[in-house]
């Protein structure tokens, strides 16, 4: 039976091509995107699946409630909870503590190589199966000096030399001794580190204050981990009675940067962190769960558009097989041996569909891992044979879906019905099926084409709109610690560099300083977004002054207490009008009074999706960690050759990064995540309208084919070629105009909705619904008249002579 099913498969692609083909296309496209899509999911899901007894391991996370920030989910957890979950309780087979604030160069001889990695207690190599290559899992993190490195980090450091027993020095940290080489990680973690040490030496360097307190304090949440591996046999429930215990006894009335907060701590499955919900304070890399979700709705809509095509030809094409299906029911096959043939031969078209995606699935691969998302969230598509399991078993379920609707239409044929009277059998009603699959087709192309149409336009607006500073020519140095004031006085020197001014944090990115400000000590305090900055740097970004003035430069003195403040800050401050904050003081925390010597109009500090807050501009160039120099357009390249070699003066070890500042401001889009999805959504939307015009034109074949007949009379009787035209194709216009009807609305609401995180966006106008719709108003015109009029021109003879 398989063997002749394969053949009447074969032999029905040869016999009709044209629709075949079409099928084939559709088929292969959608199925390629579904397939890369398949290998994403595959990778996420790959996360920490190799650690013995995953499924008692959880992560304790945070729900951390502040009066000005609301209720806030964070995957980190104070390191007291650790140690009073130990002691305390018996539910725990183990208890890990760990720190993320291990980073910095290591420096060892001659060799400076910058790491990132976490401070652990001894247990964690118990709960995750982080193989040794060297050393001992029960010794190497004892001692508050030991050092483990990964398999990378050890080579970039010694090379060929055994690590083992040497001593290396990390930035202000001190002196570790290597007891430990991980072998090649076994398979993808969401911990991110080059090197491991003990929660020892994070005590030992709280003690000696180069790292601030963390380890018995409740208010640091931040870069704190919490993870349990629960006794076998042991109900969670246990564990989330603990933690609320623990809630009421020691975390409420809790401060921090002078507010009161409380917590809520809550467990999360390993299994669960990546993929998982978005939680602040993420430690490491992955996918978060919503975002697979929206992947795979998009590769979901892209088949169903494909599917729709096949079960649209196949049951239009269905008279043609009419009497096949009358032949086989007389001989004996009964409808279930009719429904299977037609399920099978769908699943062999869907194989055939495999070959031709899996080649366009490389060339997919290879787009999408040049994508910032790829590197930001640590994918690799490698393939395996489970993978090609997982790809064959795709096919089939695509081929039994593409299948069953023309398997259960063509199995209900009559037998006597066919084979007598072909000709009129009638294949739809007419509020037909087929009619209803094209509307849906071209609706969800209208909604996708003008949502994307938003999305670009918006993106746009922003990375375009006047910020209210001057970007242009302002190019932007990381310091990495250098003084700022020393190098400034060098690079000012430099042919070309028209001034040099410094801040604390990259402007019109989402980076920025903050602090409680308020007029007088018994005002209520508000959080106000400051930077750090010098005089010149204001002078680089063109500010406009409402009142008063910048920082003086004869003053050598009394800068530090001086503010400038934005428009929003003297309006939330209770000031009338901007002259009225003029010598005035206000309070930076509860001690520090600051005298208000500017104020300038409202400008963009942070990227356009966020509504302009008030802005503290202060005088302090030990805090600036940005020389922003503004050099001449024309000497651009000298200029940073220049740069780098009076780098190469102060730090001959690390490469000099700078960039433009409308440069950087673009990356802060980049790096949110929209420059992605739109390249997405727009590639999603190519699919959409390529296989919706596929449908169509297979669909316009079709009715020119089967009314060609009807076309030669009427042309006989006098119809012009414009009559026969219009005849053919009224009723895909009429199809193509409902989709538009219904399409427009939802995708305004859709607009409307993705608008509304955006706290400065575009207004969806006629214009833009209009720009969006004409092309696929056009290109089914261009499809249907591209069919139409081949037959409408065609000679009348030759379809009515043996009439």
């Amino acid at each position: 039976m398989l063997r002749n099913i394969f053949i009447t498969s074969l032999r029905n692609f040869f016999r009709n091509k044209s629709f075949s083909l079409i099928n084939l296309i559709g088929l292969s496209v959608s199925m390629s995107l579904g397939m890369l899509i398949i290998m994403i999911v595959q990778d996420q899901l790959s996360f920490d699946n190799f650690h013995k007894d995953s499924e008692r391991v959880y992560r304790i996370n945070t729900q951390l409630l502040h009066p000005d920030w609301g209720n806030i989910d964070f995957a980190s957890t104070p390191l007291p909870l650790g140690e009073v979950l130990k002691n305390g309780y018996s539910f725990a087979e183990n208890t890990v503590r760990i720190n993320s604030e291990l980073y910095g160069d290591v420096n060892y001889k001659d060799i400076t190589v910058p790491v990132r990695g976490l401070f652990v207690d001894p247990s964690f190599l118990e709960v995750f199966n982080f193989p040794l290559e060297q050393g001992s899992s029960t010794t190497a993190l004892q001692g508050p000096n030991s050092l483990i490195l990964t398999q990378q980090s050890a080579e970039k450091i010694f090379g060929t030399t055994d690590p083992i027993g040497q001593t290396l020095t990390i930035g202000k940290l001190g002196n570790f001794t290597v007891t430990g080489v991980l072998n090649e990680l076994p398979g993808k973690t969401h911990f991110d580190f080059e090197v491991l040490c003990s929660t020892e030496a994070l005590q030992s360097l709280e003690k000696s204050k180069v790292m601030s307190s963390t380890v018995d304090n409740w208010s640091a949440y931040y870069n704190n981990y919490v993870y349990i591996k629960l006794k076998e046999g042991q109900e969670l429930v246990e564990a989330e009675k603990a933690l609320s215990e623990i809630n009421k006894k020691y975390c409420v009335g809790l401060q921090s940067d002078g507010k009161q907060i409380s917590y809520s701590f809550y467990v999360q499955p390993l299994d669960k962190i990546t993929p998982g919900p978005e939680l602040s304070g993420q430690m490491g890399r992955g996918l978060p769960a919503f975002f697979l979700i929206f992947l795979s709705v998009l590769g979901v809509v892209v088949l169903l558009m494909s599917i729709f095509n096949f079960t649209n030809l196949t049951i239009a094409k269905s008279l043609s097989r009419a009497r096949e299906i009358g032949v086989r029911k007389v001989v004996g096959a009964n409808r279930y041996q009719v429904f299977f043939q037609f399920i099978g031969e769908a699943v062999v078209f869907s194989m055939i569909a495999l070959a031709f995606s899996y080649i366009l699935l490389q060339f997919l691969k290879n787009a999408f891992l040049h994508l910032s998302l790829q590197e930001d969230f640590f994918i690799s598509l490698t393939e395996n044979v489970s993978l090609y399991v997982a790809f064959a078993f795709f096919a089939v379920i695509v081929g039994i879906l593409a299948g069953v609707l023309p398997a259960i239409y063509l199995s209900a044929f009559k037998p006597s019905k066919v084979l007598k009277d072909v000709q009129n059998l009638k294949v739809y009603s007419r509020l037909t099926f087929r009619k209803m699959l094209m509307v849906v087709q071209f609706t969800l192309t209208v909604i996708f084409v003008i949502v994307v149409s938003v999305v670009y336009q918006q993106i746009d607006y922003m990375v375009s709109s006047d910020y209210g500073i001057q970007q242009k020519n302002n190019l932007n140095l990381s310091l990495k610690g250098i003084s700022f004031e020393k190098i400034a006085n060098e690079i000012e020197q430099i042919p070309g560099v028209v001034r040099v001014g410094g801040v604390s944090h990259k402007l019109g990115t989402f980076a920025d300083g903050s602090d409680d400000y308020k007029r007088s000590k018994g005002d209520k305090a508000m959080v106000i977004r400051h930077f750090m900055v010098d005089n010149h740097y204001i002078n680089n970004l063109s500010l406009i002054f409402l009142a008063g003035q910048n920082f003086r430069e004869e003053d050598q003195t009394g800068r530090e207490r001086e503010v400038i403040l934005n428009e929003t800050a003297i309006e939330q401050l209770g000031f009338e009008q901007p002259l009225d904050a003029i010598g005035e003081t206000i309070y930076a925390g509860d001690t520090l009074l600051l005298r208000v010597i500017g104020v300038v109009k409202d400008f963009h500090f942070r990227p356009m999706n966020n509504k302009i807050g008030p802005l503290a501009l202060r005088y302090n160039t030990n805090a600036i960690n940005y020389l922003s120099a503004h050099i001449q357009p024309s000497q651009k390249e000298s200029i940073i050759q220049s740069m780098n070699s009076v780098w190469k003066e102060f730090d001959p070890v690390h490469p000099m990064e700078y960039a433009m500042m409308e440069d950087e401001i673009d990356d802060a889009y980049r790096q949110s995540g929209m420059s992605d999805v739109l390249v997405i959504l727009g590639y999603i939307t190519f699919l959409i309208i390529s296989l919706s015009c596929l449908g169509m034109l297979g669909m316009a074949m079709y009715a020119a084919q089967v009314r060609v007949k009807e076309v030669g009379i009427r042309k006989v009787m006098g119809a012009s070629v414009m009559d026969v035209v219009l005849l053919l194709s009224k009723s895909f216009m009429a199809l193509i105009g409902i989709s538009i009807l219904i399409g427009v609305p939802v995708s305004y609401f859709a607009g409307q909705a993705f608008l509304e995180g955006f706290a400065y966006k575009i207004h969806i106008s006629p214009l833009i619904v209009g720009m969006a719709i004409a092309p696929i108003f056009g290109l089914g015109l261009l499809i249907v008249w591209s069919q139409t009029i081949k037959v409408a021109t065609s000679n009348p003879t030759k379809w009515l002579r043996n009439e």
